[in-house]
């Protein structure tokens, strides 16, 4: 869905991290470890979109298996864009997984390794491990596969994941937590995650334009509300609104975790590369 011209744009820049990479080699991070890149370190089994020049051929011969071999020093980070899948995304869907791609490229050009969630009611689905810029490919047939649909909680999905390696995470949410983002954030950093927050909210909910009596419904719950809107009921609305996106980006300020605010109205393409680079998520 992203354009060539964009997708360009992007091969310039990689995504920043606070801490030091830890992961497999071939990455352009540097590793908490000490070394020179050229020392060996381990192997690990070979995934398609690993650097074919560090194939170890006698390790295929022995084991009837593709072994790549691990360095000290240059490695990858794991990164891990956890996808909201809830009902209540399916009006900003194209704007979410417009930015899941955006930060999946960022990281597969990186030489990162990179891993999706979709958060969905019940079980999450989840991608293959993609390495490497020719696995982006794959990432869109992921993608394609996933539509959001039930209810359920982004607090409980998230805090039921199993196998979340130390490295970076995206979230990509509206991020509407009736308790607050503070215990999905806290979960991530106990996971040694470096967490971002990529905000994704309608360009109605962000000024809703209605008049007179009105009937509106909770994509989630089905629940109706009917609301008279008039001047005073605007004003209030503005005021929750103020406060939800304050608390949210107060919950990642205070965690050190950059956030974006994605209108979904607006050009996706016009407007990400500013808010990526003013939010810190790129470096």
């Amino acid at each position: 869905m992203l354009s060539d011209s964009f997708l360009a744009r992007l091969d310039a820049m990689r995504l920043a991290v606070r801490g030091r990479a830890q992961g497999g080699a071939g990455g352009s991070r540097r590793s908490a470890k000490l070394g020179s890149s050229a020392e060996f370190s381990d192997y690990r089994e070979y995934i398609p979109g690993d650097d074919i020049r560090r194939l170890d051929w006698n390790a295929l011969a022995r084991f009837d298996k593709l072994f790549v071999k691990l360095f000290m020093e240059e490695q990858e980070s794991a990164v891990t864009i956890l996808l909201d899948g809830s009902v209540s995304m399916a009006e900003k869907w194209d704007t979410a997984r417009m930015a899941a791609e955006t930060v999946g490229y960022l990281a597969l050009t990186g030489g990162d390794r990179l891993k999706v969630v979709f958060l969905q009611e019940g079980e999450p689905r989840v991608s293959p491990v993609l390495s490497g810029r020719p696995a982006y490919a794959r990432l869109e047939q992921f993608l394609d596969m996933c539509v959001p649909a039930g209810a359920g909680s982004l607090t409980e999905n998230v805090q039921h994941l199993d196998g979340l390696r130390k490295g970076l995470c995206f979230l990509i949410s509206d991020c509407y937590v009736p308790e607050g983002m503070d215990g999905i954030l806290d979960f991530l950093r106990y996971c040694r995650q470096e967490t971002g927050v990529i905000h994704v909210l309608s360009a109605f909910e962000l000024a809703p334009e209605l008049d007179g009596a009105v009937r509106l419904t909770d994509a989630e719950t089905g629940e109706k509300v009917d609301v008279l809107a008039d001047r005073e009921t605007a004003e209030q609305y503005r005021q929750a609104l103020e406060a939800f996106l304050a608390d949210v980006k107060g919950s990642c300020f205070q965690r050190e975790a950059p956030y974006l605010l994605l209108d979904g109205g607006k050009n996706f393409e016009e407007e990400m590369i500013p808010l990526l680079a003013g939010s810190g998520i790129i470096g």
